[in-house]
């Protein structure tokens, strides 16, 4: 009985670990008109349906609901959220999502992981994504943690940044389903491993 209870914590645990972070990533709960701000988004972007809008190589994509953002990537603008949550040592953090070059087709979208330094984005790795001309989904950027670093305990930022950045996005871009989740790593797991050994 013990054995199950323990064990029922520890798939809990790893059930959390796996937790979506960010808020509103589908776009869905936006309020007010087409074209306007993204809900728990910014400080750019909007959002707009997929019923009145299709890139030009391809259609609607069920699975990606009603709503989608938008923003000019080749221009000064960022679209990003500083997430409920901190980095954690020997962790690793997923940042993912829908992307196409929307209306003309192409673009660059960087996917950018920091952590917020006293409302200053703190830059910790990106990466550039080619958009193509219909939705596709894209695994995106990992970033893991180590023992110590300026990060550990620092609130999380994710965001899609803009034409300054090495490399440069481009052109605007439409988005859709972004997530942050992080993973359980080989250290959690072994600790996991480790408690249930000592509890037999």
């Amino acid at each position: 009985m013990r054995y199950m209870l323990v064990l029922c914590a520890a798939l809990a645990l790893v059930a959390t670990v796996n937790a979506e972070l960010v808020v509103n990533g589908d776009i869905e709960s936006s309020s007010g008109e087409q074209f306007d701000p993204i809900d728990n988004w910014g400080p750019n972007g909007a959002w707009a349906p997929h019923a009145g809008f299709s890139p030009p190589g391809g259609g609607y994509v069920p699975e990606l609901g009603d709503k989608f953002g938008f923003y000019s990537a080749g221009g000064t603008e960022t679209v990003g959220q500083v997430v409920a949550a901190n980095f954690a040592p020997n962790s690793s953090y997923q940042f993912s999502g829908w992307f196409t070059g929307g209306g003309n087709g192409e673009g660059e979208v960087v996917l950018q992981i920091g952590y917020d330094d006293g409302g200053s984005f703190a830059l910790l790795d990106t990466l550039a994504i080619t958009a193509t001309n219909a939705w596709a989904g894209y695994e995106g950027l990992t970033y893991t943690t180590a023992d110590s670093g300026p990060e550990l305990g620092m609130p999380i930022w994710v965001r899609l940044g803009d034409g300054s950045d090495n490399p440069p996005g481009s052109s605007d871009i439409w988005f859709d389903n972004l997530s942050l989740t992080p993973e359980p790593t080989s250290l959690l797991l072994l600790g996991v491993a480790g408690l249930l050994l000592r509890r037999r």
